[in-house]
């Protein structure tokens, strides 16, 4: 049985990575393997060819697919010595973090779209800007994990976003942000309950129920757009339970 969307994407960005990585350092293959191996590791580039599966989208997605790997897997994770960093060292996951960074800049240029191109940008760098902000003292009390979740919101948000106008649905580009931001909260709610204590961990499990019962809510919005092309109806609530499926599943070892 032919898998269909999101299934059918996962090989195509997986296979976009690789053509495009050229580098073979232990430490780059090794953050693109524990990548790869999270069901939403591609979420950003899932969310992209949520309503159209043009090339100049699935770019975007995979560019900040890319991005994500270099901060949440690999310079965020210095601060506390797990995933990458523990197994390869600092120095090593710096320079393979800066790599990875600058070939998601090689992918994204490949869309002509200059004002999708500035948008993306300028969230990378806002992106950027917060991930050296999370390695100094918290004074809002914070704990770390909460202050890392934060990081990827813009970056999902944005991909889906940038999806929706580099598809032909500029007027759908603001629900298409919220179901962006929505999904990536609740993957972000689900991993905060796994480093909470039991009063905490209802407070981010009640959220998490906020924030799925929302991404419905606009996946049904995006879903009702008159005359979708075929093959792409229903991509949103499909991606929505694709989403939902892979949260109930364990974490791999080493995520």
């Amino acid at each position: 049985m032919t898998p269909k969307y999101p299934e059918s994407l996962l090989p195509r960005i997986r296979a976009l990575v690789q053509d495009t990585l050229t580098c073979q350092a232990e430490t780059v293959q090794l953050a693109l393997e524990m990548h790869f191996a999270q069901r939403l590791g591609a979420l950003r580039g899932l969310l992209a060819c949520c309503l159209g599966e043009g090339q100049p989208a699935m770019d975007v997605g995979v560019a900040l697919d890319l991005v994500h790997v270099s901060l949440q897997r690999l310079h965020v994770r210095l601060e506390d010595g797990t995933g990458v960093p523990a197994m390869m060292g600092t120095g090593a996951c710096v320079l393979a973090g800066d790599y990875l960074t600058s070939a998601a800049f090689k992918v994204l240029i490949r869309c002509r779209d200059l004002p999708v191109l500035d948008r993306v940008a300028r969230t990378i760098t806002h992106t950027c800007e917060q991930d050296n902000r999370a390695l100094e003292p918290e004074t809002r009390g914070r704990s770390r994990h909460r202050r890392r979740a934060a990081l990827d919101l813009a970056l999902a948000g944005v991909a889906a976003e940038a999806g929706a106008i580099l598809s032909g649905h500029a007027e759908l580009a603001r629900p298409a942000r919220r179901l962006g931001l929505r999904l990536q909260a609740l993957h972000a709610l689900t991993a905060l309950v796994e480093h909470s204590e039991a009063a905490e961990a209802e407070g981010y499990r009640a959220r998490a129920r906020r924030a799925l019962a929302g991404a419905r809510r606009t996946a049904r919005q995006l879903d009702s757009r008159p005359n979708p092309a075929p093959g792409l109806a229903g991509r949103a609530g499909d991606l929505v339970g694709f989403v939902e499926q892979a949260l109930r599943q364990p974490k791999p070892v080493l995520a």
